[in-house]
């Protein structure tokens, strides 16, 4: 069964795009898992208590590696098993994530550790299909403080917005038949039929 990742900026609309195609599928007759990273599978939580923690000052490699355990439980315990099950997967963010969020942010040239851990960590188990939500950077900015509440992620206010919007294009760029640029600054359902029209050849 196909296997969906949604990717963009913090404030690009990845969790109500996931949360649209989810329901879209499901009234479609599909049996749906939903997930996301680095929240799903058994470490997922604790990871993502880790890296949002103010107490913590993790480096770019720190964060790579743990992210990295929480996806190796993620394949294995969640996507893995809902695939051979027949099911759909939808993760809001995957491997393209690491790549803006660690990789391209860091000082250091990180692409060979990071393709080193994703050979181990997700193998042959890449998304069919990758949405790239995108928008200006002064737009998910916005969106950001506009939704503002405890379950927000500290680390947004001190992310380098541009450079992380750049890598999540470079990534398209460079695996242009497994990701798809949708502009996300646009109305909730302009953007939510755009994606339907891509996974629509996967139905």
């Amino acid at each position: 069964m196909p296997f969906i990742s949604i990717e963009g900026v913090d404030g690009s609309g990845k969790t109500r795009q996931t949360e649209s195609l989810v329901k879209h599928l499901r009234g479609r007759g599909k049996s749906v898992v939903r997930t996301k990273e680095p929240d799903g599978g058994r470490l997922g939580g604790a990871v993502r208590a880790i890296l949002v923690n103010p107490g913590h000052t993790l480096s770019p490699v720190e964060q790579l590696l743990l992210v990295g355990a929480a996806r190796y439980d993620h394949v294995r315990s969640v996507v893995r098993p809902a695939l051979e099950a027949g099911a759909w997967v939808v993760s809001d963010r995957f491997l393209d994530s690491t790549f803006a969020f660690q990789v391209a942010v860091s000082s250091a040239d990180l692409s060979r550790i990071h393709e080193e851990v994703a050979a181990v960590v997700v193998g042959a188990t890449m998304p069919d299909l990758t949405v790239i939500l995108d928008c200006p950077v002064e737009v998910a900015r916005a969106r950001c403080e506009v939704r503002a509440n405890a379950e927000d992620d500290p680390a947004e206010a001190f992310r380098d917005f541009d450079v992380i919007r750049e890598a999540l294009l470079e990534a398209a760029r460079r695996d242009p038949g497994r990701c798809h640029v949708i502009d996300a600054d646009r109305e909730l359902e302009v953007v939510s039929g755009d994606i339907r029209k891509l996974i629509e050849p996967l139905l």
